[in-house]
């Protein structure tokens, strides 16, 4: 995902932009905890999160902060870097 040229007033693009981001990334979280076999619950005591937080992300209802992206990467086993490969 690239980021679209904004005009500094453009904040109903900004929005639209920020709900695909959350879109994206929460399926691309999902993807990956799949594929680790990890359910949400466990992923979620590991990060320190409640559950249903990480639902609505990978729901794509919920924009993380990088910190909270590198908490989920490394309860999954893995880097930052390593978690927004293929991103």
């Amino acid at each position: 995902m690239k980021p679209k040229t904004l005009d500094i007033g453009d904040s109903k693009g900004r929005r639209s932009e920020k709900k695909e981001f959350a879109a994206k990334i929460g399926k691309h979280l999902r993807v990956i905890r799949k594929s680790k076999k990890i359910s949400q619950e466990d992923l979620s005591e590991k990060a320190g999160y409640y559950r249903t937080y990480v639902g609505k992300i990978e729901q794509g209802l919920y924009s993380p902060s990088t910190h909270t992206i590198w908490r989920l990467s490394h309860a999954l086993g893995m880097s930052l870097s390593d978690f927004f490969r293929g991103f």
